[in-house]
């Protein structure tokens, strides 16, 4: 077996050096992008094996065959030769991660076609371009940061886009635009509401952040009602919160139950239902879920989503819940995540408003009615300025 190291600035070249010097029986094992270097070069391992070629060669060329116990022995040799291989790829592999480098590699081929796509339909700045890739790394999908891009560079004068500041703005300006127009505003007569979303987003503690604020801030009576009756200790929890905060909490675990208890509370100015969280491949829970909900007429409905989830986990949860009809969004745990520019591609995705975000477990702070300027300014990850009330319109 006979092993030789390669490096070359394109895998054509290395080819050419490969079979030059071992041959056209040569096999790559490897390829590998070099850092560090001034030009950008491949790292290409390669093989050949002296046993195989010979014994190819001389059968091909009828030369004399080879005794059965020769050809026993040959047989060995291979095996231990490729048992030799398998080590050597396996400690190769072990020390560099291939699939990762082919992937950021894939990544970067990716966004420079996105980018020339662009440039297509006119020249495009090198702001423009400073402006995709910062859309880029607040979490938006490739699919929305070019279709703003583009929205941009067809919308504005390039003599309004001077620097990079200046596109941002403007860029930030379109979010809140296209925000602001995705749904009319929530209707305030609304005074059930109910908080659906997968396990784990935080509907309990949003729930009572929300609850404590009607109470010690606009001085509402306010009802609580609990279904979540499959997780240990939910009820207790919410107990808890009701307790310090002087409000009735029912329990309620199907829809006639929920029906009577929502008429005790009705001389309540608001009634705010916790849901239970399950899984969402339970698809028989969702439709429950959907036939307890419509049994309330006049109920607001907030899904509840965690922006440290993937984009695809959120999507997924968005479009599985989409049979509860909810009406808005409520985003949480922005304290934990990195970035936010999930929450954009969600939202524009499935044109459905957000109405609070959440950043913190502080009961009652730590949660924040959004305007579209506000989430705009945290989508294109500038935060915002944390104040203990909700913004009141």
């Amino acid at each position: 077996m006979q092993l030789k190291r390669y490096e070359a600035k394109s895998i054509n070249e290395a080819m050419e050096k490969i079979k030059h010097d071992l041959g056209e029986d040569a096999v790559v094992l490897s390829t590998k992008r070099l850092k560090g270097h001034k030009r950008e070069l491949l790292e290409v391992i390669a093989a050949r094996d002296e046993d195989l070629v010979s014994l190819s060669q001389g059968e091909s060329a009828g030369q004399k065959r080879v005794p059965a116990n020769a050809s026993s022995d040959a047989a060995a040799g291979i095996r231990a030769d490729v048992d030799e291989l398998k080590s050597l790829i396996h400690s190769f592999l072990r020390g560099t991660n291939i699939c990762a480098e082919m992937a950021e590699l894939k990544d970067h081929f990716h966004t420079f076609f996105d980018l020339w796509g662009i440039r297509k339909n006119g020249k495009l700045s090198s702001y423009l371009s400073q402006a995709y890739y910062h859309l880029l790394s607040t979490g938006m999908t490739k699919r929305q940061a070019c279709q703003l891009i583009e929205t941009m560079q067809k919308s504005n004068d390039p003599a309004d886009l001077r620097n990079y500041d200046d596109t941002i703005i403007h860029l930030e300006d379109m979010l809140r635009k296209t925000i602001g127009g995705l749904s009319p505003s929530r209707k305030r007569d609304k005074k059930i509401w109910a908080f659906i979303g997968p396990t784990g987003t935080g509907k309990t503690t949003t729930l009572a952040k929300l609850a404590a604020h009607h109470v010690f801030e606009r001085k509402a009576n306010v009802g609580i009602v609990t279904m979540d009756t499959y997780r240990i200790g939910a009820t207790d929890q919410l107990r808890k919160y009701a307790d310090i905060m002087g409000v009735p909490l029912e329990v309620a675990r199907d829809k006639t139950s929920l029906v009577s208890v929502i008429r005790r509370l009705s001389e309540r100015d608001v009634i705010l239902v916790d849901t239970p969280g399950r899984s969402l491949r339970d698809e028989g829970h969702l439709l429950k879920l959907k036939d307890i909900l419509s049994s309330v007429p006049g109920m607001e409905k907030h899904l509840v989503l965690s922006v440290t989830s993937s984009y695809g986990c959120m999507m997924d949860a968005a479009t599985r819940f989409g049979m509860t009809d909810y009406d808005t969004f409520i985003f949480t745990k922005l304290d934990d995540a990195a970035t936010c520019g999930t929450m954009y591609s969600v939202v524009e995705e499935m044109k459905k408003p957000v109405s609070y975000v959440t950043d913190g477990q502080n009961v009652p702070h730590d949660i924040r009615e959004v305007e579209p300027g506000i989430l705009a300014r945290i989508i294109m990850n500038k935060g915002y300025d944390r104040q203990p009330e909700i913004i009141s319109h």
